[in-house]
């Protein structure tokens, strides 16, 4: 520790196991937050971009529960979402031929022009906070972090 209160853990955690878990936790809650300010000052919000860059990146259109699902956020909450976006004309929502419960959402051409604005923009930020790491580094942090949702899942249960 080098004594710097934005840095450093807020308590000395009592193994190595805790102050593992409790570091990525903290890390991930100042990345929350460098985030939130980023699409907050470029008219957005992290929820609106992880849609539109999800939509963008899908090679087919995607129903609500697939958005859902790979978004890792309530299905009810992506409801409000969509609305949003399809009343700023951002997203199309088209009924399911085989299931008329189901729709499949795509990007508008106004939507695409967003994401493709905003996505030059984020992977900028991404560039420089990453920066201070090594390709190889990044490929460790990759695997130790899936290595994570692993356990995570394996004892969710």
């Amino acid at each position: 520790m080098n004594g710097d209160p934005r840095i450093d853990l807020p308590l000395p955690q009592r193994d190595k196991q805790h102050e593992a878990i409790v570091s990525f936790w903290w890390t991930s809650t100042m990345l929350k937050k460098v985030s939130r300010r980023f699409f907050r000052e470029n008219y957005s919000s992290e929820a609106h971009f992880n849609l539109l860059i999800t939509l963008a990146r899908s090679e087919e259109p995607m129903t609500q529960n697939e958005l859902s699902q790979k978004l890792l956020v309530d299905k009810s909450n992506i409801t409000g979402l969509l609305d949003k976006l399809e009343a700023l004309g951002q997203i199309k929502r088209n009924k399911v031929p085989a299931d008329r419960r189901s729709y499949h959402v795509t990007l508008t051409k106004v939507g695409q022009e967003l994401v493709e604005g905003l996505d030059v923009l984020y992977s900028g930020m991404v560039r420089q906070v990453m920066s201070a790491f090594t390709e190889e580094e990044c490929e460790q942090f990759v695997s130790l972090t899936r290595k994570l949702r692993i356990s995570l899942i394996e004892h969710a249960t």
